[in-house]
């Protein structure tokens, strides 16, 4: 039904693409893929670039006539950090992204686009390189060899003296460090859509809207369509060029208080597809976001070339049979043309209400690939669009992703002490910070479930207050006979919880939710993100040997905290760039503070010991020196060491703990809720900060009305 899935096998040629290329290292001499129309370089055009005027003529005409102008496909690796610098390099068509190693993983710490140079800050101060840089929009680059450069500065001094001032005159040289998060973020994101039913031209154009607000930078919106559109893109892009050719931004660019409108037609042609990577450069140039719709009529290899070269891209699908298989054609197709590097494609799953949780599951099993998201409450073609609490919030998480600069919270384990969860989330709800994602173990697992599903901080507490009172444990406590497996059961307890969720599925929520149990046999980390959460918080909460272990499709599960009590890492592995973590267990030297106070204390007062405090000894199994409390130390003993080295990679912490604290006193809710609170507010600002997208600059020279003329490159 959709004429571009129709597959036949294509060649290299026809996506814009020279073949298998190098990931790492430098490719062979340039080819062109479609006639010569990829490397149609004015190179006259070139030499009045600050650093090629430098060069003598036979020099420059020597480089640009010979390998030292190739193509470099997405995803070849210029040079990695602490590599020796060899070479300089001009960035004559493409974008390059340079990143930087980190404690949270890779960071893109700056773009570069056409004219821009890479690595002239180390050759001069003749050092390693202070970053990897990596081709994300396949590109031309000029390398200029470091020992010829080297032979002119010792024929000519002072050449060496206007080059390093060329160089020092140019502050985004790579090379140079970039405070933390201080890089203007620049991206490229694709969306294509095989949905019939979603309105892919309303959501995107209110995805624009979204992050424009979020971000507060500059976004384009490219359509691209059928030849009922007033421009080809091949009429649009001039190919004779200086830097990445000459495109022109015409009347049909329509201006809104979001950002830009461009409409633009793709033709079968191969000039079309060849286009693509360059006009996806040349946009991202001069805008800080640009989104792309690729509309259905789009021929196939336009579509698959504007896909893998994207930076991040977005495929629209519904939870029918055929789109799940048209889905999976794509992914064969792209990872074909890409030779396998689409971890940047992402599958949206949009259900509509009729569609019942179970069914989206089935769906999901049926995929066989990871899904980004599951959306609800979507426009749909040819019908009247409401405003929808859960697309809304769906489309600003999906900006804050764009804009890098997701939030994520990691909810510890630590029995009752994680009622002070719910203050944290109090807090956060008052001040209008939003959590983009919710990772919880054992009672983390508990409180994020009933957030995610759409309950306030004011509901939590009073769910948590259901138990207030001396004997209101006991409505929790369900007694395992004979104890074999464990001394309690956890029907009641996830009774309670269904009580606030009902039956609601992964699927369902508002907030994005994973819940960690720990394999029994092979004490795996296992994330549930799929089914019913009550049962996956069930499976998280089974205190080994406290609470009896749960089975779920045969596989046997036990507390998550055994194997991950605090889960800043699956937010990590998720991709979130910006962590909170809520940690309620203490480290030992705070218990050990705590109990020398205690026993000096206890010291100054005559002991005495009444008849209630002896039987309760002797009698309650959760008693202070009992089998049940000895256990759950032992387990806390373990889960410390793990805990604090997953604090350190979040990049705020939060630690509302206190001395007198004890896992199964669910029945002061209040207390814990208020060390909650006063933790999250100690460390507001830090918050705050962490939610603000990354600060802006001034606009560029090109970011001006002047883009409503001629824009050259």
């Amino acid at each position: 039904m959709f004429g571009w899935l129709k597959i036949k096998k294509l060649q290299p040629a026809e996506i814009g693409s020279s073949g298998p290329g190098k990931r790492s290292g430098l490719p062979p001499k340039a080819k062109s893929p479609a006639g010569d129309f990829a490397l149609d370089i004015d190179t006259d055009a070139l030499r009045p670039h600050p650093l090629l005027a430098l060069l003598p003529k036979g020099t420059l005409g020597q480089l640009l006539s010979g390998p030292a102008l190739a193509e470099y496909p997405k995803g070849t690796v210029i040079f990695r950090e602490g590599d020796p610098c060899d070479d300089i390099f001009l960035i004559v068509s493409g974008r390059c992204e340079s990143l930087r190693h980190t404690r949270a993983g890779e960071e893109v710490e700056e773009v570069f686009n056409p004219g821009d140079t890479l690595g002239e800050r180390a050759f001069l101060n003749r050092e390693p390189h202070r970053s990897t840089v990596v081709v994300v929009t396949h590109g031309v680059l000029l390398r200029i060899p470091g020992a010829e450069l080297q032979g002119l500065f010792a024929r000519d001094p002072s050449l060496a003296g206007r080059f390093a001032h060329a160089v020092t005159a140019r502050p985004g040289a790579a090379g140079h460090r970039v405070p933390r998060r201080a890089a203007r973020v620049r991206r490229v994101v694709s969306f294509l859509s095989i949905a019939r039913r979603v309105d892919a031209e309303a959501m995107i154009r209110q995805l624009a809207s979204a992050l424009h607000r979020v971000a507060g930078q500059r976004v384009l919106l490219v359509h691209l369509g059928a030849r009922e559109e007033p421009d080809l893109v091949r009429d649009w892009v001039r190919t004779t060029a200086n830097f990445n050719g000459e495109f022109f931004f015409t009347r049909q660019l329509q201006r809104t208080d979001a950002g830009d409108i461009l409409r633009l037609a793709v033709g079968e042609d191969a000039r079309d597809t060849a286009a693509m990577a360059r006009l996806l450069s040349h946009c991202g140039r001069h805008y800080d976001f640009v989104l792309f719709e690729l509309g259905q009529e789009v021929p196939v290899a336009a579509a698959l070339a504007c896909t893998i070269e994207s930076d991040l891209a977005f495929v629209l699908m519904d939870s029918s049979t055929q789109n799940l298989y048209d889905f999976r054609l794509l992914m064969k197709q792209l990872c074909a043309q890409a030779h396998g590097s689409c971890g940047h494609v992402k599958p949206m799953l949009f259900v509509a209400e009729s569609v019942a949780p179970p069914e989206t599951h089935i769906a999901l099993k049926q995929l066989g690939h990871p899904v980004h998201s599951i959306v609800r409450g979507f426009p749909v073609v040819d019908a009247p669009s409401y405003p929808d609490q859960r697309f809304q919030l769906h489309l600003n998480r999906v900006a804050r992703e764009i804009a890098r600069c997701r939030v994520g919270l990691a909810l510890s384990s630590g029995g009752a002490k994680g009622l002070a969860h719910i203050g944290v989330i109090q807090v956060l709800e008052e001040n209008g910070i939003e959590v983009d994602c919710i990772t919880g173990t054992s009672m983390g697992a508990y409180v994020g479930a009933i957030w995610a599903c759409g309950l306030d901080g004011q509901v939590l507490e009073k769910v948590a207050r259901a138990h207030e009172g001396r004997w209101g444990l006991l409505s929790l406590i369900d007694p395992s006979f004979p104890p074999r497996r464990g001394f309690f059961r956890s029907r009641r307890t996830v009774a309670r919880l269904r009580s606030s969720i009902g039956h609601t599925h992964f699927s369902e929520t508002v907030r994005p939710l994973r819940v960690l149990a720990t394999q029994l046999d092979t004490l795996e980390r296992v994330v549930f993100s799929t089914g019913e959460i009550a049962t996956a918080v069930e499976a998280s909460i089974a205190i080994p040997g406290v609470v009896v272990p749960v089975t779920i499709d045969g596989e046997t599960y036990v507390d998550g905290g055994i194997a991950d009590p605090l889960p800043v890492d699956v937010l990590q592995e998720m991709g979130i760039e910006r962590i909170i973590a809520v940690n309620v267990i203490p480290p030992p030297e705070r218990i050990r503070q705590w109990l020398d106070a205690r026993r000096e204390k206890e010291a100054n007062r005559p002991r005495r010991r009444s008849l209630a405090s002896i039987v309760n000894q002797h009698v309650n199994y959760l008693a202070s020196g009992n089998v049940i409390d000895i256990m759950m130390k032992a387990v806390s003993g373990a889960q410390t060491r793990v805990a604090e080295a997953s604090a350190r990679a979040a990049d705020v912490v939060l630690r509302p703990i206190t001395g007198d604290a004890t896992w199964h006193d669910f029945t002061h809710p209040k207390k814990y809720i208020e060390l909650g609170r006063r933790a999250a507010e100690a460390q507001l600002r830090e918050i705050q900060a962490l939610a603000q997208p990354s600060p802006h600059d001034t606009p560029s020279p090109q970011n001006t009305v002047a883009d409503r003329a001629a824009v050259p490159a």
